[in-house]
């Protein structure tokens, strides 16, 4: 058996015993596209992104999530970062990342999770590009793409914004924010309660 210390690749495949692709090592010249059902379901996604990483794929060759990050910077000193790391539903998009960006010193970072309708997102684009190309009336267009994508929501998310609060804050099936727990930047922590229009309810410590 052939051993390496060190080996200098542009890509790697791993691949099982019948040669499906089960894990894909890659740099920024080698992005590797979104295959569910052995489709490019995004043509073009990704691929002039500054990312380098790896990408993970199920038994029959379709995308279950990855590992991502890169930066770039310009003539001026002005740069940006990123790196995410997310596990896919079956033949749909991430249920689980976490991840973090940062331009310029400004910060955001953090873990969420999303519900997915138990639908085929290769399927799912498919709709939605033939609902963009119908004559449909625009209010029709946009009735019918809601619909499309409903159930599509962050669920929770655990982080830090740009603005330096700490916040833990959990959302109905709709996406609207319910419970909201902050540590702000000067340290003063609050907890609110809203209704599904955003409304805060109930808030502690209570307001005077």
């Amino acid at each position: 058996m052939d051993k390496f210390k060190k080996i200098d690749v542009e890509q790697l495949n791993i691949v099982d015993e019948n040669g499906t692709v089960r894990l894909k090592l890659f740099n920024n010249q080698n992005i590797p596209p979104a295959i569910i059902d052995g489709e490019d379901i995004l043509p073009g996604h990704r691929q002039s992104d500054p990312i380098a990483g790896m990408m993970f794929y199920n038994t029959e060759g379709d995308e279950t999530g990855g590992l991502i990050y890169g930066s770039k910077k310009d003539e001026d000193g002005n740069y940006t970062t990123s790196g995410s790391l997310t596990f896919d539903q079956y033949k749909q998009d991430q249920v689980v990342q976490m991840e973090h960006n940062e331009e310029n010193g400004k910060k955001n970072y953090g873990f969420s999770i999303y519900d997915r309708p138990n639908t085929n997102l290769r399927e799912d684009i498919i709709k939605d590009k033939e609902i963009r190309d119908s004559k449909k009336s625009e209010n029709e267009k946009i009735q019918e793409l809601n619909k499309l994508w409903e159930g599509n929501v962050r669920r929770a998310f655990m982080g830090k914004n740009g603005d330096g609060d700490v916040i833990v804050q959990l959302s109905d099936s709709k996406g609207e924010p319910r419970i909201r727990m902050v540590v702000d930047q000067y340290d003063t922590p609050r907890m609110e309660f809203l209704d599904g229009e955003g409304n805060v309810l109930y808030k502690l410590p209570p307001e005077e």
